[in-house]
């Protein structure tokens, strides 16, 4: 049986198409990282700052990289106003979503928030969903942590009453690392 050139070269066309189907993809972009490389936010940190209102916040936080060192843990305690509010970020990758995920899970309530564009200089920014949720008394809020210094890092809770992203500031804390014991 004899093959014609063209009927030859499609074959092998077809075969090296289905050989490059079956080999691993490349990643085309290195994942992000939920800990910025030249900040450490293990141990504890004393904050202080200012609700939206203006009355004061005073919390204790805690930091530490788990998860085979893929994941960040704060641990946050308010101390002022004495409400009993004590939460748990944690901050990674999610691989499927390709982004940075953070859950927050505290004694009053949960969230989730996310960062397509991950670390960008000192700032990272969470983002939570749009609430669809008519009676919610906003439609968005989102984390902003940002790099000061070696020794200090803000946390910035930001809300948007309207879907069109119109940022209001909630909640400000300036966080300083607490004595080494």
């Amino acid at each position: 049986m004899k093959f014609s050139p063209a009927l030859a070269q499609a074959v092998l066309s077809l075969t090296a198409a289905g050989a490059l189907a079956l080999a691993p993809q490349e990643q085309s972009a290195k994942p992000l990282s939920a800990i910025p490389a030249e900040f450490h936010f293990e141990g504890s940190w004393n904050c202080a700052g200012a609700f939206g209102n203006g009355k004061t916040h005073r919390s204790s936080m805690t930091g530490s990289i788990v998860v085979g060192g893929k994941w960040l843990e704060l641990t946050e305690q308010d101390i002022e106003p004495a409400t009993g509010y004590i939460a748990k970020y944690l901050v990674g990758y999610d691989a499927e979503q390709k982004q940075i995920v953070e859950f927050d899970a505290n004694n009053f309530s949960a969230a989730t928030y996310s960062s397509p564009d991950g670390w960008k200089g000192d700032a990272l920014t969470l983002t939570s969903p749009v609430s669809s949720d008519p009676k919610a008394p906003y439609a968005a809020n989102r984390f902003v942590f940002s790099i000061v210094n070696s020794d200090t890092f803000t946390m910035d809770w930001q809300v948007s009453k309207s879907a069109q992203f119109n940022w209001l500031p909630a909640d400000h804390l300036v966080c300083k690392r607490g004595a080494q014991s």
